[in-house]
């Protein structure tokens, strides 16, 4: 499966933000170490935070993923999730591109807060 039809800097990695609400927060640490626990490559497991943050309209955690293991990171994420929604963009200087045109959802996407990435 294709992710992109656009290749980004090949130095960046991904950022991906899994949602949830309270009442889900500890499906949501779950989902955090059973992906954790499968996708050792990671640059980066955030710690869930608890409320929205910047662009963000629900609770979430963040992860960073390699560019080379981003195909098989995707197809993990999507099969561990238990139905939490994922935000999955490239990181690049135009945040606003990032997190729309490029972007993609596991799940329902969710409206984010775009005026913060203008």
């Amino acid at each position: 499966m294709a992710f992109l039809s656009i290749t980004p800097n090949i130095m960046h990695p991904y950022h991906a933000h899994i949602y949830f609400t309270l009442e889900q927060a500890e499906l949501a640490a779950k989902v955090r170490g059973n992906i954790a626990r499968a996708i050792p490559q990671l640059t980066y497991l955030g710690r869930l935070i608890s409320m929205p943050i910047g662009p963000h309209p629900k609770p979430m955690f963040e992860i960073h993923i390699p560019i080379a293991d981003l195909e098989v990171a995707i197809q993990t994420i999507d099969s561990l999730r238990q139905g939490l929604t994922v935000l999955i963009h490239p990181v690049q200087t135009n945040e606003l591109e990032a997190h729309t045109k490029l972007a993609r959802w596991l799940g329902a996407p969710l409206p984010l807060k775009l005026e913060v990435l203008r």
